[in-house]
């Protein structure tokens, strides 16, 4: 007997809501977008996450759990509640939430997820530091910028293939977009898509971060919105913008350098406040991150007194390396002939670029390796008594290499 296909396909209509998950279509603007992940202090405990949404739901949640093979842990998950601000960006049409995890355990694997207690981003899953001193590595990230979703996107993403399942964070020095606007913010998201969920990004702010107004320039709206950092800085306007952690033997401190300048009426706390993160140091390594160099290697960009504000902390309390970008070439080096005193270790500076936005390298630059019209990105690896560096252009090709070795008095050695 033959079966009628009208049969057929009404039978499969009636069996198909049998075998069919829900989704979760019928409240589009509810469903989390732009879901951001950073350390938000300790790295071995507390992480922080953000993300959008169009709809009128204004609640803000997270669970989280540690990570398991099978898939039925959902039930198991410890909720956050979060906080949420309307009327988020130019546009004012959407919300933006944030939720801090803390009392995590180190050296832990854990799942999360975001939402409004009923409609949920997908799951994600990260890795909490360690508490001891032990091998790690991040990435590290110059200027995105501009054509950030045909160009940049692919600096990110090729950084990410290659090194993501090794690497701890993503360190952004700056200038993340052209222009601090919903739109340029949203090309972000879209080159970094869910690799910014999962792998926690660490990031300073540029100039570009600032908007020109009637008033002057304004720092970003969107920026306290998009990341939660460590809570440490030199004053709680300054929150998100100037940190410090230590991560498994390094201390890192990010400073937003545009406001750094004698016009600021904070400058002095400021410098008391990178003098202590500095002096009140337990690790081994440091590595301070910032936008401006301290010496620039593009034609017509130097900046002295940003250099004359600077250097003298860095050299006195021997920080290891001084991560940069703004100059869009490369420069890496020591710059020794222009060290004033006595210093143990002079730091090493290094400047890159990630997006597409490229100056000329100036004719005399300081840097000992130099580059300019190359797209890169760079794996910084720690472990124990050395750091090795890599930086690679976005075909994937090793641009400049070398390693930096601190003996058992401290002195630092580096090996091409």
């Amino acid at each position: 007997m033959k079966v009628r296909p009208i049969f057929i396909a009404c039978l499969l209509i009636i069996m198909l809501p049998c075998y069919s998950v829900p989704l979760q279509h019928n409240d589009q603007k509810n469903i989390p977008s732009e879901i951001m992940l950073t350390i938000g202090g300790d790295p071995t405990s507390d992480y922080s996450v953000t993300w959008r949404t169009s709809g009128e739901e204004t609640e803000a949640v997270a669970e989280i759990i540690k990570a398991v093979p099978h898939p039925k842990f959902g039930k198991d998950a410890t909720t956050v509640k979060g906080s949420t601000v309307t009327e988020y960006g130019q546009s004012k049409d959407r919300n933006t939430h944030k939720v801090r995890f803390s009392g995590l355990q180190p050296g832990t694997r854990y799942s999360y997820r975001v939402g409004n207690g009923k409609i949920w981003s997908e799951w994600f899953q990260f890795t909490t530091a360690k508490k001891e001193k032990d091998p790690f590595s991040f990435i590290y990230m110059g200027d995105v910028q501009t054509d950030i979703k045909s160009l940049g996107s692919r600096a990110l993403r090729e950084a990410y293939t290659h090194l993501g399942h090794e690497a701890s964070f993503m360190l952004f020095v700056g200038d993340l977009v052209n222009s601090s606007s919903d739109n340029h913010w949203s090309e972000f998201f879209y080159a970094g898509g869910w690799m910014l969920g999962s792998l926690p990004s660490v990031p300073v702010a540029g100039n570009h971060e600032y908007n020109n107004t009637t008033k002057g320039k304004v720092f970003s709206d969107h920026w306290p919105h998009l990341f939660g950092m460590p809570q440490n800085p030199p004053a709680a306007e300054y929150q998100d913008r100037f940190y410090w952690f230590d991560y498994q033997g390094v201390r890192f401190v990010g400073l937003d350098s545009p406001v750094m300048n004698k016009d600021n009426k904070d400058i002095d706390s400021i410098i008391n406040w990178l003098e202590d993160a500095l002096k009140e140091n337990p690790n081994q390594w440091t590595v301070v991150f910032t936008h401006y160099p301290i010496y620039s290697c593009s034609s017509g960009r130097d900046n002295k007194a940003y250099r004359d504000l600077l250097r003298p902390i860095l050299e006195k309390y021997g920080v290891d390396m001084v991560l940069q970008g703004h100059d869009h070439t490369y420069c890496r080096g020591f710059n020794e002939a222009n060290i004033t005193g006595d210093v143990k270790n002079p730091p090493l500076y290094v400047v890159t670029v990630a997006g597409p936005k490229m100056y000329d390298l100036q004719s005399d630059s300081w840097g000992d390796v130099t580059g300019e019209d190359t797209q890169l990105y760079q794996h910084i690896k720690v472990e124990n008594d050395t750091i090795f560096y890599d930086s690679y252009d976005v075909t994937g090709r090793l641009f400049d290499s070398f390693r930096l070795e601190k003996d058992e008095n401290g002195v630092n050695r580096l090996v091409e």
